[in-house]
């Protein structure tokens, strides 16, 4: 028996060859462990829930969106919903299934989105169509035939005048914004099979364009005219056929101050020194899941299901847990002192970054939950198949908004820009170039650099304020952890243990 999981990640052929090769026992390795029995610690507070159009029972990783106090969300058939995330009320809702173009389709069968910017939402569908829309409203501002199906998040640059939309095989299409046509396309769709899932491009500024491709590199790329700068092979499309070559960068690059971070499909989880210039580290955690970080933690969902906690300073493996093997397990939020996800039967678990513990499993509903969680302020979205929206809440003394706000800083910055752009005049990224090629790229590199040390003292100032109000954060969770341990002492309880410290009181069970 085939797992929805594997059916969801590969393309026809890729499931045409796993359904020869897995009937030779009667017993089914993949099948999902049942649902781990858990005495929950504590219970989060349900703030608001809405209903929307949902996936319709269809695999899909329809990511929700926010931008400032609203929650963007896309229903496969064609809805698109305007909330405020603060309290739950609808402001807007669209139907793209109302357009022409999908008259004679399904439906109008979104699966790539949604993304903002200051003022427009992107997203794209399995017909071949971008939609560009009004925030205001949800009129769209313009939409594109780009003729092959967008099953991945479209980005907008910094300035939010071009966006950057990457197709189901691997070519990317830049658009301006301003005049509405498409300026150039690259990419790399020579893979023979791969991931149905796609890394989001990752821009950096208004310079670089960071891509994941299906045969295991991620592509530097100038914003400016599409022209490829460096090419950095992450995963090792080794084996004997298509299917054991699958390599795909499936998960979302992490750009953190002079590193770059991510998986690869059969290749595990990287790390790459821009200033080396080469892998620095590499451990064996297959995934096609994007990373879940925060100041001293990466957590990692492998595809079978296994969460995996690394500490960011060494990384070293601090845990994993295999309670939810094979659950379709979603990418992992870090919301507070815990790693979130989600599963096919509507649960969402809590796990504990110390130890890895599972301290509470919470039933959203009996749908599958396909995107991770997103954090808004010191709440949890939980987006189910369903179309459902729950918004939660476990946060006694809101130390979830720092912990989640601050290090996104660490994304974009200068330095790890600029060395970005060096690597185009490496001697490593020069092979099988022409004169010309070499010199282009060159010159490309040295704009990018000037362009970037224009913007460090901004970046500088931010990092301080960064730096600045994460003490802040510290010294908050310290006063708040002697504040319970006073309490607990108060109540005869030692802190550490858990149980009373006076030995003198005897606990009787009654009969009753």
């Amino acid at each position: 028996m085939l797992k929805k999981q594997l059916s969801c990640l590969v393309t026809v052929l890729a499931l045409a060859f796993a359904s020869t090769t897995g009937c030779n026992s009667n017993k089914d390795l993949f099948a999902p462990v049942e649902a781990p029995e858990i005495k929950n610690i504590f219970e989060p507070s349900f703030v608001w829930s809405a209903s929307t159009q949902g996936s319709d029972k269809f695999y899909s990783q329809l990511v929700p969106c926010i931008n400032g106090r609203q929650l963007y969300i896309a229903g496969r058939e064609g809805k698109v919903y305007s909330f405020d995330a603060t309290n739950g009320d609808k402001t807007w809702v669209v139907d793209l299934s109302d357009e022409e173009e999908n008259d004679n389709k399904r439906s109008a069968r979104i699966s790539g989105g949604v993304s903002a910017s200051d003022h427009l939402l992107a997203l794209g569908s399995e017909n071949g169509y971008l939609y560009v829309l009004s925030k205001t409203d949800g009129s769209i501002y313009f939409k594109y035939y780009l003729g092959k199906e967008i099953v991945s998040v479209p980005a907008f640059n910094a300035s939010g005048d071009k966006l950057f939309v990457q197709d189901s095989t691997g070519g990317v299409t830049a658009f301006d914004l301003n005049t509405k046509v498409a300026i150039w396309s690259t990419g790399d769709t020579s893979a023979a099979l791969h991931l149905r899932t796609q890394a989001k491009p990752v821009v950096v500024g208004d310079e670089l364009l960071v891509l994941g491709t299906s045969t295991g590199r991620m592509l530097l790329v100038s914003q400016q005219d599409g022209f490829v700068l460096n090419q950095i092979v992450v995963g090792q499309n080794n084996g004997s056929s298509d299917l054991e070559r699958i390599s795909d960068v499936s998960s979302t690059p992490l750009i953190l101050g002079d590193s770059i971070y991510s998986t690869a499909y059969n290749s595990g989880f990287v790390k790459y020194s821009l200033e080396k210039n080469a892998v620095v580290g590499k451990l064996s955690y297959n995934s096609s899941q994007d990373i879940a970080y925060d100041d001293n933690f990466f957590v990692v969902t492998a595809d079978n299901g296994t969460v995996y906690c690394v500490r960011r300073s060494d990384n070293v493996e601090l845990w994993a847990n295999s309670q939810l093997r094979y659950r379709n397990v979603t990418a992992p939020t870090i919301y507070g002192n815990y790693a979130v996800v989600g599963d096919l039967e509507g649960f969402i678990y809590f796990i504990n970054l110390n130890d890895g513990l599972i301290d509470s499993k919470i039933s959203i509903g009996s749908d599958p939950i396909y995107v991770a969680p997103l954090v808004v302020g010191n709440c949890l979205v939980v987006y189910s198949s369903s179309g459902s929206v729950d918004v939660l809440c476990y946060d006694p003394i809101d130390i979830v908004i720092p912990k989640k706000r601050f290090t996104d800083l660490e994304q974009v910055t200068g330095n790890a820009a600029a060395l970005i752009a060096a690597q185009a005049m490496s001697p490593a990224a020069t092979g099988g170039v022409t004169k010309d090629d070499l010199e282009k790229r060159r010159e490309e590199a040295r704009k990018l650099v000037a362009q970037i040390q224009s913007r460090e003292r901004q970046i500088e100032a931010q990092y301080r304020e960064y730096l600045r109000q994460k003490a802040e954060y510290e010294k908050r969770v310290a006063e708040y952890e002697k504040q319970r341990r006073e309490q607990l002492q108060s109540y005869g309880l030692d802190p550490d243990s858990g149980v009373s410290s006076d030995n003198d009181i005897e606990i009787v069970e009654s009969d009753e």
